[in-house]
């Protein structure tokens, strides 16, 4: 084996005989910059100088360096049309975000002058209604007024009268005392009313004041939301596997994202955990829900309060200020599924275990105020069950046109009912359009900006695609593992499709384009 003075010798001949190329031997070496790098390493591809050989280099193949040099000038020159290939499509992206930056920019403006227009709008229509009241109250206090000063003045006249009557009868003078009694009338009638005006008199006028609650004035003022300019589902073979995090060999039950995170329920585990992107628990809470088939939870973000999950079989707890709080006891009856609305309202699937076995959808405020209680829907006239059968798996989302959206798994039915807020029945979904293998077995739902509505098919290993009018859009699948069996889903901070599957993986998927 060559010595490093051996190797010395062999640098300054090779660095001798290849005088020709000057700039090319007056390269410093990176790692040590008081030498010079005069010839290669064969085996790291990278030149080196002479310290380079006494230490990790030490025993390698040399090379040239002019060798060197033109063998990673051909390797550099058959990635070149690569790379200018990728710098056009880089530089297109560029100007798209440059003119997105601009876009939003603008609709700043655009967007809080809609805003403005709005309550300007709202604040002359409550002005107009402030002005009807207060002109009721005026109308009706002059009315009653007017009444009143009529009684007034009926109630002195017949005063008067008998007070006359009276001082008569008891008059001092004997003569006109003899004469009132002679020639007055012996009835009354002339001046004391069959009923006294007393008997009646107008009301007061009160004021009951108008609901202010916050769910309320979210409907009134409106909501900011992201719109995707022409958003659609990409073609099948355009579909990206974003991201693949690894959990363990169990069912994911339920997933909800949380700004980068997320919070599952497996089926080995009786605790909700939070996970990263690494597929490392960051996060738990404890829970007693063993024994149940179904294990909701929803993020919320809104006055301190994060986070609503069931914590029993008939209990809601809430993580408020990084505290673990009760939020609401439904005994006897049973909690199967919740979500979150658009103006910060809980919506619960209960279930009561009798013979009759029926299922409702309660909305509740986060104060924990029972605000609807929606035990049987419309369908043709007709009311009807929302669910039949003894309920097994249950999920619940919020359309962005207010439709609650229930998946539901039951001894009698496997079916997606969609309901109006008010109850009524607007249609089902029972996967017949989708030209399924297995019958639907439908798990966790979901909604996107666009109305359209996501169902897991456990048993199709796929993922129903609606319209918010129920037509069937697009069976997905997902691109690196089409036997995977989708069972929960949300919707990430990105619009993309995040999917718990029965092995223990979330699979994040780009389908919008």
């Amino acid at each position: 084996m060559a010595t490093p003075s051996d190797r010395s010798r062999q640098m300054q001949k090779t660095a001798t005989s290849t005088s020709s190329s000057g700039y090319l031997y007056h390269q410093v070496c990176k790692k040590h910059p008081n030498f010079r790098a005069c010839i290669g390493c064969q085996k790291c591809d990278v030149p080196v100088c002479e310290k380079c050989l006494v230490g990790e280099h030490n025993g390698h193949i040399l090379i040239e360096l002019e060798k060197l040099y033109q063998n990673r000038k051909e390797k550099l020159e058959q990635k070149l049309p690569i790379v200018r290939s990728e710098l056009t499509k880089f530089e297109t992206e560029l100007e798209r975000v440059k003119r997105r930056q601009k876009e939003v920019s603008e609709n700043i403006d655009t967007v809080k002058g809609e805003i403005e227009c709005h309550f300007e709008s709202a604040t002359s229509a409550f002005e107009d209604f402030k002005r009807q009241l207060l002109n009721r109250v005026d109308l009706k206090t002059s009315t009653y007024l007017h009444l009143l000063k009529d009684q007034e003045k009926h109630l002195q006249t017949c005063i008067q009268k008998m007070l006359e009557y009276i001082v008569n009868f008891q008059n001092a003078d004997l003569e006109k005392k003899i004469s009132f009694i002679l020639y007055s009338a012996c009835s009354t009638d002339e001046f004391i009313p069959e009923n006294c005006p007393l008997s009646f008199k107008p009301g007061i006028v009160k004021y009951s004041k108008g609901c202010i609650e916050k769910s309320v004035m979210h409907k009134l003022s409106g909501y900011v939301f992201e719109k995707q300019d022409n958003g659609t589902i990409l073609e099948k073979e355009a579909i990206q596997v974003i991201k693949t995090i690894n959990l363990n060999q169990a069912d994911v039950l339920t997933l909800s994202s949380d700004s980068g995170l997320y919070w599952v329920f497996l089926s080995n585990k009786n605790h909700f955990e939070k996970y990263n992107e690494k597929g490392i628990c960051v996060e738990d809470i404890k829970v007693d829900l063993q024994n149940t088939r179904n294990k909701p939870f929803c993020i919320v973000e809104n006055t301190g309060v994060h986070a609503i999950y069931r914590t029993e079989t008939n209990k809601l707890s809430m993580l408020k200020n990084s505290q673990q709080k009760s939020f609401i006891d439904v005994a006897p009856l049973r909690i199967t599924c919740l979500c979150l609305t658009r103006i910060g309202e809980i919506l619960a699937g209960l279930v009561k275990l009798t013979k009759e076995n029926y299922f409702g959808i309660a909305r509740y405020s986060l104060e924990g105020e029972r605000k609807q209680f929606i035990t049987q829907m419309m369908k043709n006239w007709e009311r009807e069950p929302i669910l039949e059968g003894l309920v097994y798996r249950t999920y619940i989302t919020e359309n962005i046109n207010g439709d609650i959206c229930l998946s539901g798994e039951t001894s009698l039915t496997k079916v997606v009912n969609i309901i109006r807020s008010n109850g009524d029945h607007r249609y089902t979904y029972e996967g017949k359009e989708a030209s399924l293998s297995q019958p639907f077995l439908p798990r966790g739902i979901c909604t996107n900006e666009l109305g359209n509505i996501l169902i897991a098919d456990e048993r199709n290993h796929g993922i129903h695609v609606l319209n918010k009018d129920g037509g069937f859009l697009t069976m997905l699948t997902i691109p690196d593992d089409p036997r995977a069996s989708p069972i929960s889903l949300c919707i990430d901070h990105h619009n993309n499709i995040c999917i718990g599957c029965a092995d223990g993986k979330i699979k994040i998927l780009k389908y919008l384009g």
